[in-house]
């Protein structure tokens, strides 16, 4: 980076100068709106197991053939151009020479989730690292933290240029790339000179930290060993190294932090009464002796990670299935497992017999309630089917005495005009079906005075009705 120019701006110029020697270098670092080069990455965690054949770097996109490698997508992709007949999507294993086929889902297939999760979870430093970035943290968050989060992120500055006009005569904006924490609220131009506070160089957003820090002689700081505040914070760290008034003794918390020194020991135990972080320190021990204890017991499982990890990139094990049980790949086996498993099946055979005891009871006495109540259901249903049949049959019996009443009250009547002894014969075939002459009478019946003394008939009185009824 240049510094700024020397050449103060004109205290009567109405257009406010600019420092355009002030570019950022693309190469450096990451720029928004730029395609993120995971290949440039570099990782903080170890890798060894999870890279490319090809490449030798972790894996980007990995793909898994037939024959149970795994390559990164762009790298097995390369191999199949580099063919003879070029083509990019058929081609062979770069490994064992199995032909393959990119357009088969069976023959080159997405890697099984736990390995692109165990690539993604890596961790890895920001791109912007030489810009001063300090982030680190898992691959799958860079992207977000490069475009939303970091502020050493180039940018367009977008900001309003004074000593520029367009054709219209408007102010043009700033096309040059800046880093994102040095756009302000204001729409000015990062690249703006104004004077510093302490000195009357001309310095602007991008450069005054660079000044302050390493240039300007007026920028005082204050020692913490000497208490002098007359030393430029461009010459604080040497005098620090050379300052007469540093004691030989020093806390015993120094190492958490505590920047205590004296000349005696007196002053040593005054300080040590009153110091917070050395009666932190037997608590500080403690919890350091537990992570010394999880970092070896991570050790020991990331072997085992690592060894499965060894045996599914080489193809021994392939549709996420072990080619070896999980005893041939661990098989050490602690006493003490063996008793704790010991201990655990007899808790849960324990266990089974209470519940058998004072459970199985309880349901077989629920049952037992529910069949009884269920056999009264029954039970009384039967008897209303009963009572229902009884009153059938009382209503039945009710209309066949009905019917005997209404056939004998009508049968006499119906005989008195009926005479038994005449009809057709083979002497007589034509004489009339029967004889409806009265007694007495001299003469046959015709229909009409029948029918008429069939109405009449039905006419019978109130009283026989209402017997009829009673019946």
């Amino acid at each position: 980076m240049s510094s700024p120019p020397t050449t103060p701006e004109a205290p009567d110029s109405p257009i406010p100068a600019y420092d355009d020697t002030v570019e950022l270098a693309p190469e450096s670092g990451y720029n928004l709106d730029a395609k993120i080069e995971y290949r440039n990455l570099k990782y903080k965690s170890p890798t060894d197991h999870l890279n490319c054949p090809i490449c030798q770097q972790p894996f980007i996109e990995p793909l898994t053939t037939i024959c149970g490698h795994t390559f990164c997508k762009e790298c097995i992709q390369e191999c199949f151009k580099m063919a003879k007949d070029g083509n990019v999507t058929r081609g062979s294993c770069p490994l064992d020479r199995t032909p393959l086929d990119a357009t088969n889902i069976n023959q080159l297939f997405p890697t099984p989730l736990l390995i692109t999760n165990l690539v993604d979870d890596l961790k890895v430093y920001c791109l912007n690292q030489t810009r001063g970035c300090e982030w680190n943290g898992s691959r799958w968050e860079l992207e977000h933290h490069l475009d939303f989060d970091c502020n050493h992120t180039g940018v367009v500055c977008h900001g309003i240029r004074h000593d520029e006009v367009d054709d219209e005569g408007n102010p043009v904006k700033c096309p040059r790339l800046v880093e994102r924490q040095y756009l302000g609220k204001s729409s000015e131009c990062a690249h703006k000179l104004y004077t510093c506070k302490f000195c009357k160089k001309q310095v602007c957003k991008i450069t005054e930290n660079t000044h302050l820090e390493t240039e300007c002689l007026f920028n005082y700081k204050t020692c913490d060993l000497c208490l002098n505040d007359c030393i430029a914070q461009k010459n604080l760290e040497k005098h620090r190294e050379n300052c007469s008034h540093v004691g030989h003794i020093t806390c015993s918390a120094r190492d958490l932090g505590c920047k205590w020194m004296g000349g005696n020991e007196t002053s040593l135990e005054i300080h040590l009464e009153n110091c917070p972080l050395f009666q932190f320190m037997p608590v500080y021990q403690k919890l350091s002796d537990q992570v010394s204890g999880l970092a070896t017991e991570n050790q020991f499982l990331q072997k085992q990670i690592n060894k499965i990890l060894d045996s599914i990139i080489q193809g021994k094990i392939t549709n996420l299935g072990y080619a070896e049980n999980l005893e041939t790949i661990s098989s050490e086996k602690s006493s003490a497992t063996d008793q704790q498993l010991l201990c655990v099946n007899f808790e849960l055979d324990r266990l089974k017999y209470e519940v058998n005891e004072k459970i199985l009871p309880f349901i077989s006495k629920q049952r037992q309630s529910e069949q009884e109540s269920m056999m009264s259901n029954i039970m009384n249903d039967s008897f209303m089917m009963r009572e229902d049949l009884n009153l059938q049959r009382m209503v039945i019996n009710s209309l066949r005495k009905q019917i005997q009443f209404m056939m004998f009250s009508r049968g006499p009547h119906r005989m008195m005009g009926l005479n038994p002894m005449s009809g057709p014969s083979i002497d007589n075939p034509m004489a009339p079906p029967f004889d409806v002459r009265p007694p007495g009478a001299g003469s046959y019946m015709s229909y009409e005075d029948m029918a008429q003394d069939l109405l009449d008939s039905s006419s019978r009185s109130s009283s026989e009705e209402r017997i009829c009824l009673k019946l």
